[in-house]
Order: C-alpha cells, then sequence, then structure tokens
C-alpha cells in the first residue's frame, strides 16, 4: 500500500474562450450582487460568499498575469535592434495584452490563452498533472477562420508544446526513479465522436499529429480517440507519429469508454466528450471531477506474497498484513485467492481511512478559486471545486497484475492439480528467491502457462482475479457518497515500485520488474504474436474490472510504407474487440542497446516507458533493460488480424 496523490480538474474552454475570464468575472459578480443572507442558511451563504469574493479575486489575478507578460514583452521590443524580432516582441504584447481576459479573436490568441489557463491551474493555484482537454475540438473553430497558413499554425503548436514539455513535478523518489524526469504527465486527445456520436475530427488532429512528429518530444503524450467511423488517413498519420518510437499517440477506444462512463451514471452526452488527463485517466472537460487524482497504489503480487506468508513480510520482518490461514493447509488455488484478497481488503481499507482524512483537510485548508470558477456549476452553487462534485472520482492504482495472474496459474497447475511441486517446497523457494533451486524456478518459469498467449487456463484467471480485487476496492465510499475505484494510470510506476517485491510463484526473483502497464503481459511471455495478446486481453472484460493500460512492442519496419495498413487492421481489431487502450514501443533491441553503449550519441531517443515516453539515457539501466527485453512483435502475426 502506498500513497501518491496529484490533482486533476480540466476548465471549460469552450465557455472561457466565448466569454474570457472578464465574462467568468462578470458571472461570478453577478452571482455575489444575488446571494442573500435571507434566503440562504448563515454556514452556506458564508461559504457562498467567500467562495465567489475568491474566485474574483484570483480571475482578476490571472487577467494581470497576461498584463505584466504584456508589459514585459513591450520593454523587450523597445530595446530590441532586429527588425523581425522587434515586430514578434511587440504581437506577444499585443496578443498577452488581450487574453486570458477578453476571447481569444485567433488561433494565435487561443493558443496563448491556452497556456496561461494551463500553466495557472497546473503550476501556480496548486500543483496539477496531466491536461485531459479535447484540444482539436476547442482549437479547431480558430484555425478554420483562415486568418493563418497551416505551417503558421503547424509551428506555433510546437512553440506550445516545447512550453509543455517543460512541465515538471515534485514526486516521490520511488516513482520519478522510472520516470526519466519529473514528469508532468500533460496529455492531449484528439479525435473521437461529438456529443451527437458523429466524427469529431477535424485538420486540427492532423496539426497535432504533425507538430509531435516535427518535434519528437516526451510531451505532450497524445491520446486518440478511436471509433468505428474515424477516417483511415487519420489513423494512418498516427501511425507514422507511433513508427518514429516516441511511444504515441495512445489509443483510447470509444466502444468500451464511453459505456463504461454511462455505467458509472454519467449522461450519455457528457460521456462522449470524455478526455484522457494523463496515462489512462478519463475525466469530462469542463465538468467539476476535480480530485486528487493518485489516491494510492496497491502491489497485487505483494498482497500474494503476504498471503503466503501470513502477513508478514520477508524484508523488514514485521506483521505487515493480517494474519491468513497457514499456507500449508491451502488444497486449492481458491484457498489461495480468497487470503490474496483478504489481504487486498485490509490494505484498501487502509487505504480509503488515509484518503477520506485527507480529502476533509483538503476542502478545509486548499481551495481552488481560480480552477473552480472555470469550470460548470461552482458559481452557480457558490461552491469550490472540493465542495460537491459532478463525479467525485477517488481511484486506486493497481501494479503487477499479470505477473499475480501468472502466479496463480502457476500454482494452480504445477501444485494443486499436477502435483508436480508441493506448497512447502514452493515457499521455502520463495523466501530464499530460488537460491539453490533454479530447476524449480525454471520449472514455474517454462511449464506453466503464461497471460498474453491466448490461453484460456490463465487468461480466465486473469479475469476472475481483478474482477474481484476491483469489486473489494469498489465496495468502499469515499466522502462524497460515491464508490472507489480502479484506474490504470499505475501501470507506469512498475519501475520503482518492483523493489518492494519478493520472489514471486512465476519464477521471477525478488526486486526483479513485474509486469508494465496494468494488462501486458509479463516481460518477455508473450510468444504467439500480438493477435493472440489481444486475444487474451479480450477475456479480461474491462467492463467488469477497469480501464487497463496495454503495452506492446513492434520493430519500426513493421508500421512504414506498406506495412501501415496491415498495421491499422490490427488496430481495428484492437477496436473490435472493445479493449479499452493499446500503446506502442517502436524500436529494436539492437539500438536500444547501442544507445546504452553510447549514451552521448542517443541523447534524443524517446521511447514508451508505460503510461508515459521518456529519454531512454536517463532511465535507470535496469528499466532500460526491461524495456529492450519486451516482446518484438511480428508482421506476419500482425497481418493475420
Amino acid at each position: 500500500m502506498l500513497w501518491f496523490g496529484a490533482e486533476s480538474g480540466v476548465p471549460n474552454y469552450e465557455k472561457l474562450f466565448r466569454v474570457g475570464l472578464s465574462g467568468v468575472i462578470e458571472e461570478a459578480e453577478n452571482r455575489l450582487k444575488l446571494l442573500s443572507d435571507l434566503t440562504l442558511p448563515p454556514k452556506d451563504y458564508v461559504e457562498a460568499r467567500v467562495f465567489l469574493e475568491a474566485a474574483i479575486i484570483s480571475l482578476r489575478a490571472a487577467v494581470d498575469f497576461g498584463k505584466r507578460f504584456a508589459e514585459k514583452a513591450q520593454t523587450m521590443a523597445a530595446e530590441e535592434s532586429d527588425a523581425q524580432r522587434k515586430k514578434e516582441m511587440e504581437k506577444i504584447a499585443q496578443i498577452c495584452d488581450w487574453v486570458p481576459g477578453n476571447p481569444p479573436r485567433d488561433f494565435h490568441e487561443a493558443l496563448q490563452f491556452f497556456w496561461f489557463i494551463h500553466l495557472i491551474t497546473h503550476l501556480i493555484e496548486l500543483y496539477m498533472n496531466g491536461c485531459g482537454v479535447r484540444f482539436d475540438q476547442i482549437m479547431y473553430p480558430f484555425y478554420s477562420k483562415g486568418k493563418i497558413t497551416r505551417e503558421e499554425a503547424q509551428e506555433l503548436l510546437e512553440c506550445l508544446f516545447l512550453k509543455m514539455d517543460e512541465h515538471t513535478q515534485l514526486m516521490p523518489p520511488i516513482t520519478a526513479s522510472g520516470t526519466g524526469a519529473a514528469h508532468g504527465w500533460s496529455t492531449l486527445t484528439i479525435g473521437g465522436i461529438d456529443h451527437q456520436g458523429e466524427d469529431a475530427s477535424n485538420e486540427m488532429s492532423y496539426l497535432v499529429l504533425d507538430a509531435c512528429r516535427a518535434l519528437q518530444l516526451p510531451q505532450p503524450s497524445i491520446a486518440f480517440r478511436y471509433h468505428d467511423r474515424i477516417p483511415q488517413d487519420l489513423v494512418l498519420s498516427a501511425i507514422d507519429l507511433v513508427a518514429t518510437g516516441v511511444g504515441y499517440p495512445a489509443f483510447f477506444n470509444d466502444k468500451y469508454e464511453i459505456p463504461m462512463l454511462v455505467e458509472k451514471g454519467i449522461p450519455l452526452e457528457d460521456a462522449r466528450g470524455y478526455g484522457i488527463e494523463a496515462c489512462m485517466r478519463w475525466t469530462i472537460p469542463g465538468k467539476n471531477i476535480a480530485c486528487r487524482a493518485g489516491n494510492g497504489f496497491i502491489i497485487l503480487p505483494k498482497c500474494l506474497e503476504l498471503a503466503l506468508n501470513r502477513g508478514m513480510d520477508k524484508f523488514s520482518g514485521s506483521q505487515l498484513g493480517p494474519v491468513t490461514p497457514d499456507p500449508s493447509t491451502f488444497t486449492s488455488i481458491d484457498e489461495v485467492i480468497d487470503a490474496y484478497l483478504e489481504q487486498v481488503r485490509f490494505f484498501i481499507d487502509k487505504l480509503v481511512r488515509i484518503n477520506n482524512l485527507i480529502d476533509v483537510f483538503y476542502q478545509q485548508d486548499l481551495p481552488r478559486p481560480f480552477l473552480s470558477a472555470l469550470m460548470d456549476g461552482c458559481i452557480e452553487r457558490g461552491k469550490d471545486c472540493r465542495r460537491w462534485s459532478y463525479f467525485y472520482k477517488t481511484i486506486i492504482g493497481p501494479m503487477g497484475t499479470t505477473t499475480l495472474a501468472d502466479s496463480l496459474a502457476a500454482m494452480k497447475k504445477l501444485v494443486f492439480e499436477e502435483k508436480k511441486v508441493s506448497m512447502a517446497e514452493l515457499l521455502d523457494a520463495l523466501r530464499n528467491n530460488w537460491e539453490g533451486r533454479e530447476d524449480l524456478r525454471q520449472m514455474f518459469l517454462n511449464k506453466a502457462p503464461h497471460f498474453g498467449n491466448d490461453d484460456s487456463y490463465v487468461d480466465l484467471i486473469v479475469r476472475d482475479v481483478i474482477h474481484r480485487t476491483t469489486k473489494v476496492v469498489e465496495s468502499f465510499i469515499n466522502i462524497q457518497g460515491f464508490h472507489y475505484s480502479m484506474d490504470g494510470s499505475s501501470g507506469a510506476a512498475y519501475w520503482g515500485y518492483s523493489g518492494l517485491l519478493g520472489a514471486t510463484p512465476d519464477g521471477r526473483k525478488e526486486k526483479e520488474p513485474f509486469n508494465d502497464g496494468t494488462i501486458s503481459p509479463v516481460t518477455g511471455r508473450d510468444k504467439k504474436g500480438p493477435t493472440a495478446v489481444l486475444n487474451s486481453v479480450n477475456k479480461v472484460d474491462p467492463l467488469i474490472t477497469f480501464n487497463q493500460l496495454l503495452n506492446q512492442k513492434f520493430l519500426p519496419q513493421f508500421l512504414q510504407e506498406a506495412n501501415r495498413e496491415a498495421f491499422a487492421a490490427y488496430l481495428k481489431t484492437w477496436a473490435d474487440f472493445g479493449i479499452h487502450h493499446i500503446q506502442f514501443n517502436v524500436v529494436s533491441a539492437e539500438n536500444l542497446r547501442t544507445a546504452q553503449q553510447n549514451p552521448a550519441q542517443y541523447g534524443d531517443l524517446v521511447v514508451r516507458v508505460a503510461g508515459y515516453s521518456a529519454y531512454f539515457v536517463d532511465l535507470p539501466v535496469g528499466l532500460q533493460n526491461s524495456i529492450i527485453e519486451r516482446t518484438e512483435q511480428e508482421l506476419a502475426a500482425t497481418a493475420a488480424c
């Protein structure tokens, strides 16, 4: 059980672009005038008045923030001797004097408006990671006015993306160890359908992909919303970006995501407007889903380890979990799973207690008047976004899901069914990190089924154990009465936390990496091609589990030239299955090994780690090796889709 928190929340940019911050200030001032201590209970009156006054102060400060940039740019222009640069600085001054106070009038002003708001909400008012905005939807109306060429628009996008790549954060070292830098997880969403269910892609969708292809930065990452009527040319453009090796766009499936949101009670029209904030986190732009985006991680195979040791931690020797039954008495895998779930429930209960207390303190001590004023409903209610919610999303991030499942499958087959190994023999080998029992380790590595090979023996164990784990998490309630939920964003943190886990029954040694993502096969164990991986993942119904993170790796040539169409067919197969997500590393192990040996020559090599991309040479050697060892899928298997 580990806690790591970050803020989330997406302003209503469509409204902001219509009225500017001056319009929001006017709205807040009018609402303040309508307040009456005669019609509201005293507590509600005071709360509303304090919030609205704070919102007005922060909104005016944001307008002044833009004007300070305008003044600085004007000063720099006056001192500039180069005529071209002087003209550029004067234009910057004009734009920053106008936005964010007023509605943007053209594409350049819209980009600057967006950056000011993103900067204030994510780094100045309070730290937030992610983004979540449907970027092509909010920016296309300004581009379509025709006052700017495509080349000029792409250059401005590239300037914005360079600024977004500077977005960093403070985080625990164990989390930061796998990022290569203090990552901001800034994700822009493109594609998808509109509120009426029609294709929403536009020329801005293509421009975003082209700008990313020109820069090849770790961020902003791109979330590509895929649906049945998405234009083939846009899919091919996305494939061309993936083929560069930057690891994005990540593909998100409207066929899964929208029904999942409706199942949670979100109206269909709103669900169709979802965006992706960071790795996997969904949101509805403009709606008050502001919350602490990370409410804790749980290492699922660690719960299995504790279940096999009656709650005792092998590293510290302390009683971490509850005292579950003596594993030597287990007669079936069901008894193992029951003990595992008891450990899960114990730790989730602790996380829930911590989170619910923290949320109380957040409400009391960390109001968000600026962000609140930019989302629907807060000004009307006279309430800070922490005091009410359109949907209060409290997420727990599981890690090591398929390492857990491979371990359970190996135990079921070799211990309980074939009885080739006794429980006592296995436990002794695990406690000693397989030392002196390499023969036994090889048996568990090679004689047991592994997830990702279209083998229902293990695939159905994955579905069952993840479903049951999800139900445990969802049985808990947050302070606003919403159920806790699982979220696949934690799959990006697998590297740092693997060091907390002892040897596992799938043949893994202690502190070695467990699986990346949350539904990715364990590294190197998917042997039967990418379609077999999809078939395995397809059996783990995301509608009864959660939004899983799936990594795959291909050699570059399988996404290029004539192979682009075959790869597009593979993506269609993925989408038809209704699988939530997929993303790709497109780089050869040979090139990565060369980069390891010559880091100075590969400083700009970007790879996908899990839910984010990073410069390869900045990653720890062990994580580099983990990426190198991922299975390189082949064209023949892809074309078979």
